[in-house]
């Protein structure tokens, strides 16, 4: 037992004693004394007296610096003073010889179980020798005429007494389980207080009605607002509308241990931070009890807060490192591709500036000299448009008539018979996009999946909106992508073909990060390929 925990125990007890001493010195006073044989008020009232200057003096005095020792005293005080009371309201007969199980009780609590032991065997003997000495050894016959005794009597001393040690033992017992449980329950409240508050995430727990009742340090110092100021606030108070209690107690309905999680900007003073916010119901009750038929009573929502200006930072230090390697990769790719048309036209203007050359030979070095330059024009054209994309024109555009315009061409310039085209879209479908680079998105990827069927094949091209998102998907039954290439794809210049720029799935990738949408692509080598384009939601 602690020193505060023996602090407010004794003050208890000494409240206690104030309680029964009110009660006791009204009612001693008050029943008549056919009720309590030969009673002495003289003697009832100086020991609840005692017990009132006692009590009042512990109360009202400084803390005590021997708590432990103050409570045997006490106990011991205590004991003599029932005994008094006992033999002034009429001893073996006294309707208040429960104040010994009282007694008996409150030693267990503040003394353990052999302090109760102790106190009830101090009880027992003082109550034994009263009954005995007024009664089968009379010997306060000096002072007062002996009194008859009767078996039963006799019989409720000793049960009188047995109950006293009885209580002890049953009362020790309890204290001593009560005092074990308390400093376990101090022990995991102080290792639950130990890991709160040293987490590096904040944690924020939040009731019914929407206010905070729990924010621990990591918490303030991501909100920038102090624990004790935001205990007690409803949640909008401290985040604004951040985001919406009720609309994530709603995507919690669906079970105790579902979770949800937003990432959103936090404004503070200095600046805005960004947040993790993830967010679980609290219930009470056990877990086999939480089911989706019966779920534990609803406490509140626990928010558990992260920073992410670290991994934010972090992220574009690797989208910079991955910029710096594309570029990398890019450059050796460029080199390549124009040292190839270089090489042949330096070699066909050599031939060309010496003398004897034939001129049909000369002819066709010439159209090598053109083919060439077309070459290079191509890849440069091809790497502008790349490099300095045109700004967004977007318009609310039927995207099936360009989707069916690119399958119609490519038709046509297939080897009759070897293409087999299956269109799966609706007959309109409107979003809004920017409708030249949605064709040249769309051309881009059905021109490689032609390609890619060089014998023929299978294309299948598919619109639809899924989850309000327009998705487009492009397959075929092609020679498919080795799993080492594909998160090198939709890099500029790289291609696995012998004559391809490498830049028209490169082109598809920044037209679908100017819309703001995704592109996803899944193959493997001798299966084909699927590509899909998803264009956000229209707003507004």
């Amino acid at each position: 037992m602690t020193f505060v925990d023996a602090q407010r125990l004794l003050r208890g007890v000494f409240w206690a004693r104030l309680g029964v001493a009110a009660v006791l010195l009204p009612v001693g006073l008050v029943l008549p004394d056919a009720m309590m044989p030969g009673i002495n008020h003289g003697v009832l009232v100086l020991a609840l007296l005692t017990v009132v200057t006692s009590s009042g003096g512990l109360l009202l005095g400084p803390p005590l610096a021997h708590p432990r020792r103050i409570a045997w005293l006490v106990a011991l005080l205590d004991v003599v003073l029932v005994t008094a009371v006992v033999a002034a309201t009429g001893g073996a007969r006294s309707i208040f010889t429960f104040l010994y199980v009282m007694l008996v009780t409150a030693s267990c609590v503040t003394l353990s179980r052999t302090g109760g032991l102790t106190i009830a065997a101090v009880a027992s003997a003082l109550y034994t020798a009263l009954v005995f000495g007024r009664t089968v050894f009379p010997i306060t016959s000096l002072f007062e005429a002996p009194e008859e005794t009767t078996a039963l009597e006799i019989v409720t001393m000793f049960l009188n007494t047995a109950t006293f040690l009885v209580v002890a033992i049953v009362a020790g017992g309890l204290a001593e389980r009560f005092q074990i449980q308390s400093r376990t329950l101090r022990d995991l409240r102080a290792m639950k207080d130990l890991v709160f508050e040293s987490v590096g995430t904040g944690l924020i727990a939040v009731d019914p009605s929407h206010t905070i009742t729990t924010f621990n340090r990591a918490a303030a110092t991501i909100t920038g607002v102090p624990a004790v100021a935001a205990a007690g606030r409803p949640w909008e108070a401290v985040f604004g509308d951040l985001v919406s209690l009720p609309a994530i107690e709603a995507d919690l309905a669906s079970g105790y241990d579902a979770l949800s999680r937003h990432e959103a900007t936090l404004a503070r003073t200095g600046g805005s931070v960004p947040v993790r916010l993830t967010f679980w119901t609290l219930t009470a009750g056990d877990d086999e009890s939480k089911t989706a038929e019966a779920d534990g009573e609803r406490l509140g929502l626990v928010c558990a807060c992260e920073d992410l200006t670290t991994i934010r930072a972090m992220e574009e230090r690797l989208r910079h490192a991955d910029r710096l390697a594309t570029l990398g990769r890019m450059s050796a790719n460029i080199a390549h591709e124009i040292r190839n048309p270089l090489a042949a036209l330096t070699g066909a203007i050599e031939v060309l500036a010496s003398s004897g050359t034939a001129g049909d030979v000369r002819e066709r070095l010439g159209q090598i000299v053109l083919k060439e330059s077309g070459r290079l024009n191509q890849i440069l054209r091809d790497f502008l448009e790349y490099a300095r994309p045109a700004p967004l024109a977007r318009a609310r555009k039927n995207v099936v008539e360009s989707i069916d315009e690119v399958v119609v061409l490519l038709e046509h310039r297939a080897t009759p018979g070897t293409l087999k085209t299956v269109r799966e879209f609706p007959p309109s479908l409107d979003w809004l996009v920017d409708p030249q680079q949605f064709r040249q998105a769309v051309w881009n990827l059905c021109l490689n999946a032609v390609q890619a069927m060089p014998d023929g094949g299978e294309l299948r091209v598919t619109a639809a909106v899924a989850g309000g998102w327009l998705e487009v998907r492009v397959a075929d039954t092609g020679e498919g992508i080795a799993g080492s290439d594909l998160a090198h794809v939709f890099e500029p210049f790289f291609s696995t073909k012998s004559d391809g720029s490498g830049l028209g799935l490169a082109l598809v990738h920044r037209v679908m990060q100017d819309h703001g949408g995704e592109v996803h692509v899944e193959s493997a080598a001798g299966a084909g390929s699927v590509f899909t384009l998803r264009f956000p939601p229209i707003r507004g």
